[in-house]
């Protein structure tokens, strides 16, 4: 599933700091409700959809105890979204993860491929001083 990026908080919607006060936040939602109107937008299709969120917004953040509830969740969600980003971070690579039995396979093979060419040689030598000694001698040599 791929990260989609986290829809805008109330506070980003009605662009006002979370700190703001019951005045603040009228005038935000007053200013952000007449440039987004749908009446005034001229056949914008997005124009019902942004409006709608801009009365969410205002909804939540004008009621005291809703907004103390959404403060806490919008935490939560912070802390959520930090805590993914550190446990991606500390997520070994696929290579990190792995590296040792790629280690061991490399140091196998080479100790095989030495102690095969090491017999090969001996081996080779041996039988060729056989060969020599099991050769019929040939007269006048």
């Amino acid at each position: 599933m791929p990260d989609l990026p986290p829809d805008p908080s109330h506070y980003e919607t009605l662009d006002v700091r979370a700190d703001a006060s019951a005045s603040a936040l009228r005038q935000a939602y007053r200013r952000a409700a007449q440039h987004h109107h749908p009446d005034r937008s001229g056949g914008d299709a997005g124009a019902q959809a942004r409006m709608a969120r801009i009365n969410e917004a205002y909804a939540v953040l004008s009621h005291p105890q809703r907004r103390a509830s959404y403060d806490l969740w919008l935490r939560a969600r912070q802390a959520r979204q930090q805590a993914d980003a550190a446990a991606h971070a500390a997520r070994p690579s696929r290579f990190a993860a792995s590296w040792p039995w790629g280690l061991v396979a490399a140091t196998s093979a080479f100790a095989v491929f030495s102690v095969g060419a090491v017999v090969y040689k001996t081996s080779w030598a041996a039988s060729a001083i056989a060969a020599k000694a099991a050769a019929p001698q040939v007269a006048g040599r």
